[in-house]
């Protein structure tokens, strides 16, 4: 009996050395609180990294929010790109029918663009250019995958010391494969206003395209040239408002384009402006940066260049190089099968539990060989971590030494 109780406890230490999650992380601080749950920084003591502990509660509480979320660490796992923020695991719950809350290990960044932004009035033109390069580059890779981002802004590009940047929250994404009407507007919210193209003001076109990134990046590289937002609308109207202030009035061609009546009204009636010159507005930039700021925040979508065209531009002689800027494959219709059909909780937590497993190939490779099971039950560390979770948030957000960090800085889910 004895022996037998020795194999078993092999058998548990073998799992948890395989999977490390029992006394893998230590934690160290809460670097983060909202909606979602709790962000906390700690240490992977495997490989000495710094990591986000990202905790997020009820996930399945409200059906939108368990499919935005699923959404997201799905498109993480398929998009992995040295410009894209990267999952390192997902925690295993103890149980595969009945877990409410998930604990994503992030790669641990140190601030983000926004911060950045507002903490640096001193970045040279070397910073605007690698900003710009690495925002493009990450562009260039989604896009090749079909995949629309829909909310960038410099909040949700996360950036280090080293001025590394990367995109994170993918909650709004979609992707659009080439044989569905999937680029037809999405019902749903689009993009932080500041940030959001002007066909998506008036849903001006019957369908849109990865321009809508692009206009996105160019509002965000002109805040990286100024320290300020570009256009800072305050309403719809206001948006287009600051829109055609610098950009005048759009062309016949491009108002005849509008599908939406009242949109296309108000253009017509506007009174007719003159465009502002990009070389005023941005008096003290590089010369190339202000043209390709020009053609990144054409009004029209039609005459945005592409990320690999905007990457090939003399802007970027010196830097860009074709090999360090890879297209990626698109996205299978199977990987999102289901946005297309009407999902459950149990549905939707199936499909979750599935992408957990995905970081961790053994007991992968046994759920799909007991999927008829009815119930999985494996050992979890998630226990473990609730205590930690809930003594931080007890005792000020800290246990052991701090790590040297100003701002909460991985994906949000708000």
């Amino acid at each position: 009996m004895l022996q037998n109780q020795r194999k078993k406890n092999t058998k548990e230490l073998d799992f948890f050395t395989e999977y490390g999650e029992a006394n893998r992380y230590k934690i160290l601080e809460i670097i983060g609180k909202g909606s979602y749950g709790v962000v906390c920084a700690a240490i992977d003591t495997h490989t000495g990294e710094k990591v986000a502990i990202k905790k997020i509660n009820n996930i399945f509480e409200h059906v939108s929010d368990a499919i935005r979320i699923l959404r997201e660490i799905k498109l993480l796992r398929l998009l992995r790109h040295p410009d894209i923020v990267e999952i390192r695991r997902i925690m295993v719950p103890p149980s595969s029918r009945d877990f409410k809350d998930i604990y994503v290990v992030f790669e641990l960044m140190e601030s983000d663009l926004h911060q950045v932004i507002k903490a640096n009035d001193d970045l040279t033109r070397e910073h605007h250019r690698f900003f710009l390069y690495q925002m493009l580059r990450a562009l260039k890779f989604m896009h090749t995958a079909n995949v629309y981002h829909r909310d960038l802004k410099p909040k949700n590009i996360l950036a280090n010391a080293n001025c590394k940047l990367k995109i994170c929250d993918f909650g709004l994404a979609r992707v659009a494969f080439n044989d569905t009407p999937t680029t037809v507007f999405w019902t749903d919210y689009i993009a932080t206003r500041w940030y959001r193209a002007p066909e998506l003001c008036g849903s001006f076109l019957s369908k849109y395209t990865p321009a809508i990134d692009i206009w996105s990046i160019g509002c965000i590289f002109a805040e990286v040239l100024t320290g300020k937002p570009l256009f800072p609308g305050k309403s719809v109207v206001h948006q287009l408002d600051l829109i055609t202030d610098l950009l005048g009035s759009p062309s016949t061609d491009t108002i005849s384009g509008v599908r939406n009546e009242k949109a296309r009204k108000y253009l017509i009636d506007m009174r007719k402006k003159q465009p502002v010159a990009f070389a005023e507005k941005f008096a003290n930039s590089d010369p190339l940066a202000i043209r390709l700021l020009q053609k990144l925040l054409a009004f029209d979508p039609k005459d945005r260049p592409t990320a690999e065209q905007a990457l090939a531009d003399p802007y970027f002689n010196g830097l860009a190089k074709v090999e360090r800027e890879p297209s990626s494959q698109p996205i299978s219709n199977d990987e999102f099968s289901f946005e297309s059909r009407k999902m459950k909780k149990e549905d939707i937590r199936a499909i979750i539990y599935r992408e957990i497993l995905e970081y961790h190939p053994q007991l992968l490779k046994d759920y799909m060989a007991q999927k008829e099971s009815t119930n999985l039950l494996y050992p979890s560390a998630v226990g473990q971590f609730k205590k930690q979770f809930a003594y931080l948030a007890d005792n000020g957000g800290k246990s052991g030494p701090v790590t040297d960090r100003k701002h909460a800085s991985v994906p949000r889910v708000e």
